[in-house]
């Protein structure tokens, strides 16, 4: 299982507040047919968003540069303000300086912000403590990665990743605001236990990225195998769960230690995929375990040979474009918790996301 971290603080600021590579020109990032030869020639428009609590640019300078856009919401509202500048200025690539959490709130305020028009592309410029999109659909959080990004985009050679995210009804923050988050990587169970662990323990000694990973994934299987699962995350704790509007393979009873649903599909554990068999661009991948767990150090094996599907029985991973859950237990949605409102939640694959870097 792997937690995905947004900084505490991040989230505070803006939440209170197969691979393709092609190059990117306006009309390949909003969809147009190409019949306008100047238009597809023009340079996509970049407009920044940058998140001065987000872990690596604490005390750094804001990031400028010459003619594009730069905000730095404080909430929410701010947030969907800004976004409507954007794109009331043709802003086709929303650059991302923040972590998990950040891109998560971006995600979820497009839609509202963009309306009907072409939804833009996102570039992210990690500058959080886990950065687990960045790793896969980003780039690096070095200080020149704008102008980077901006040479790229004049030369016509960004590259491009499509993912579908993931729309997720029925819950609230932890303020009680109702939301309908759009995130990349959700969790349930022993994964949310290992979000709150690294956050209060983990990140607090300093670890970060795949360092902070690690360890919590090496503390979580340790609490488990040296000191009899004190947390009892093996017991797992009832799980309604329904694919495509199928029935609960489970039965109306079923129990399960650990849920992991996510469009990311290549470095969700260290680099490695926690998911196997087959699917479709378009969905979501899910990882369950039953309750009470077994086999976990052949579960970890497998993942550390990159061979997920040997983890052995009670592990299984499927695909979905929908899945419903019934569970009074909170989840985690890019490293901040949600709970659920009514005891259902609806996570949904929205439509691909180009994800562009240098």
């Amino acid at each position: 299982m792997k937690p995905a971290i947004a900084n505490a603080a991040e989230t505070a600021a803006l939440g209170r507040l197969a691979r393709h590579s092609e190059p990117v020109t306006r009309d390949v990032l909003r969809g147009r047919s190409g019949t306008d030869r100047s238009r597809s020639a023009e340079t996509a428009k970049i407009g920044v968003i940058y998140n001065p609590r987000s872990a690596a640019n604490l005390g750094q300078a804001p990031l400028r540069a010459v003619g594009v856009p730069c905000g730095q919401p404080a909430n929410r509202a701010e947030l969907r303000a800004l976004l409507r500048e954007f794109a009331a200025a043709e802003v086709d690539v929303v650059t991302v300086s923040g972590g998990d959490g950040t891109i998560r709130e971006v995600l979820t305020a497009i839609p509202e912000a963009y309306g009907d028009a072409p939804h833009p592309a996102i570039a992210i410029l990690a500058a959080g403590r886990t950065d687990l999109i960045a790793s896969e659909v980003g780039s690096s959080g070095r200080r020149d990665e704008l102008a980077r990004l901006l040479a790229a985009a004049k030369a016509g050679t960004l590259r491009r990743t499509r993912r579908p995210v993931m729309r997720v009804e029925g819950v609230a923050d932890l303020d009680g605001e109702a939301i309908t988050p759009r995130g990349m990587l959700l969790g349930w169970g022993a994964m949310v236990f290992g979000t709150e662990l690294c956050q209060k323990e983990v990140h607090a000694d300093g670890a970060s990225h795949d360092t902070a990973v690690g360890i919590t994934f090496a503390r979580v299987v340790g609490r488990i195998l040296f000191r009899g699962d004190p947390d009892r995350l093996l017991k797992g704790h009832r799980l309604g769960l329904h694919a495509d509007g199928q029935p609960d393979r489970l039965g109306p009873d079923g129990a399960r230690a650990l849920l992991i649903v996510s469009t990311l599909r290549e470095k969700l554990v260290l680099g490695r995929t926690v998911f196997f068999g087959d699917y479709r661009e378009d969905q979501l991948q899910y990882l369950e375990t039953d309750a009470p767990a077994r086999g976990l150090v052949r579960a970890v094996g497998s993942l550390a040979i990159g061979k997920p599907w040997l983890a052995g029985p009670g592990w299984s991973s499927h695909a979905a474009n929908t899945l419903e859950l019934v569970t009074d237990r909170s989840i985690v949605i890019d490293g901040e918790l949600f709970r659920p409102i009514d005891g259902r939640i609806l996570i949904t694959a929205d439509p691909a996301v180009d994800f562009v870097a240098p």
